[in-house]
């Protein structure tokens, strides 16, 4: 590998690369319809849809992904305070407006083992000047690993990624082997751990979660000696002794990728799990403390004073410097989230995938007047909206049309039981970033600077 004169930003160098790629404007379409047909024959397919994506890989440097790193213990910091005034504050618990069953599930949950033993946590960050705001936190229902390791062999199809990956030294994000390591790492330190290797469920309600994504776990699972299998919640058994599978061998571990909104809807088919857990029959992870930080609702609490008393000046800097402005709805605020459309977003306490999200700058001021006035008095937040910061890409835009594009930008950092692990990269063509948009997702490289 060639050795390269020091990287000052990874925006000049996408620069660049947007430079390159406009040279030969008709190789450029030629891959890029290469890359889209690989992608519609590969793994990253959902309920049969592909990912789409752009020409060309998201770009950090290695210094942004250790700046961000290091920032994830301070919010790490955060979240094991607000969990433990959750478990020790009947008073600190209300303020989160869980049900009486979220409640059950959460104050039974053992987080001896693991604070989140998988978060995929996404922001909005500014390539130019490493600020960032939070979007969600994303728990036991993380996903798109395989998207990303799917997109970057499409890429190979690139000139331009082949030409830029032989001129730098970059890597990508490794999530599947290092999933594993922490699952083993996990289960030792649970006690549980003992001559043979546990065996490993993948559980989720198979209408709702990407089972190919799910059966690649399984193989690396598998390879590294670790008997796995994936399964729909409701398949599973518990005899007072042991959880077992449709097939009937034993699970130690639950690697729990059904979120909970989902085993709440599912709660009487879902007592299997729940009980083995309960009973320390299986290692879940992760357990059901974890839905504090999933929940919305945080984004409304880490801006409290009770929180703020839990917290040092640095922490409460943190969370002023990137937790964006966030109250629950109340029929009160309609008037003024009316009159600012543009300054607003709304979404669902307990969802994902962006269901029930609504911003003010998508809308026409007569469709947004209607939102507001249809919107719920309960279970509803409204947020301070970020504009996104926008990059150049080539692709496709709304009409089909391809050739460079403005770009939206959102970024997740995968941190497995607290440790960053690799960026998961979407853009837009609108502000909201979302599957019901214009979302695509890009490969992410990081680049040695």
């Amino acid at each position: 590998m060639n050795v390269t004169k020091p990287i000052r930003s990874a925006q000049a160098l996408h620069l660049n690369c947007l430079g390159r790629a406009a040279r030969d404007p008709a190789a450029l379409r030629r891959e890029f319809d290469a890359m889209v047909l690989y992608m519609k024959g590969s793994t990253a397919l959902h309920h049969g849809e592909y990912v789409r994506s752009c020409y060309l890989p998201k770009l950090f440097t290695e210094s942004q992904f250790a700046a961000l790193a290091a920032d994830m213990r301070v919010l790490y910091g955060i979240f094991a305070k607000v969990t433990d005034a959750f478990f020790a504050d009947e008073s600190y618990r209300a303020l989160f407006h869980f049900d009486a069953a979220a409640t059950d599930l959460v104050l039974h949950a053992d987080r001896r083992a693991a604070l989140l033993p998988m978060a995929r946590i996404d922001f909005f960050y500014n390539d130019l000047t490493g600020d960032y705001t939070f979007c969600e936190f994303n728990t036991d229902g993380s996903s798109a690993m395989n998207e990303d390791r799917e997109l970057h062999n499409a890429q190979r199809l690139s000139e331009t990624y082949r030409t830029f990956t032989a001129a730098h030294h970059t890597r990508r994000c490794e999530l599947f082997d290092s999933w594993v390591d922490t699952v083993l790492r996990i289960w030792q330190r649970s006690g549980r751990g003992g001559a043979q290797p546990p065996a490993v469920a993948i559980v989720d309600y198979l209408e709702c979660g990407s089972v190919n994504e799910f059966e690649i776990f399984r193989r690396r699972f598998e390879a590294r000696g670790l008997p796995a299998e994936v399964c729909d919640v409701r398949d599973l058994r518990f005899d007072g002794k042991a959880l077992t599978g449709p097939a009937g061998r034993r699970i130690d571990v639950i690697y729990r990728r059904a979120v909970t909104s989902d085993v709440l809807r599912h709660l009487d088919e879902s007592q299997a799990m729940i009980r083995a857990a309960r009973a320390g029959a299986v290692l879940l992870l992760g357990d059901f403390h974890t839905q504090i930080v999933h929940n919305k609702e945080l984004f409304r609490v880490l801006h409290l004073p009770q929180t703020a008393a839990l917290l040092t000046p640095a922490e409460r800097q943190y969370i002023h410097d990137h937790v964006p402005y966030t109250v629950e709805y109340t029929k009160d605020l309609a008037a003024r989230v009316m009159a600012e459309k543009d300054r607003w977003i709304l979404k669902p306490a307990d969802s994902y995938g962006s269901r029930g999200v609504h911003a003010g700058v998508e809308s026409t001021p007569e469709q947004w007047r209607a939102i507001v006035a249809a919107t719920p008095e309960t279970g509803m937040l409204l947020q301070a909206f970020h504009r996104p910061f926008v990059s150049e890409n080539y692709g496709y835009d709304a009409a089909g049309r391809f050739g460079r594009h403005r770009y939206y930008n959102l970024t997740g950092l995968y941190v497995y039981d607290g440790v960053p692990q690799g960026l998961y990269s979407r853009v837009a063509l609108t502000p909201v970033i979302s599957s019901q948009y214009s979302e695509k997702a890009l490969p992410t490289l990081i680049v040695q600077d």
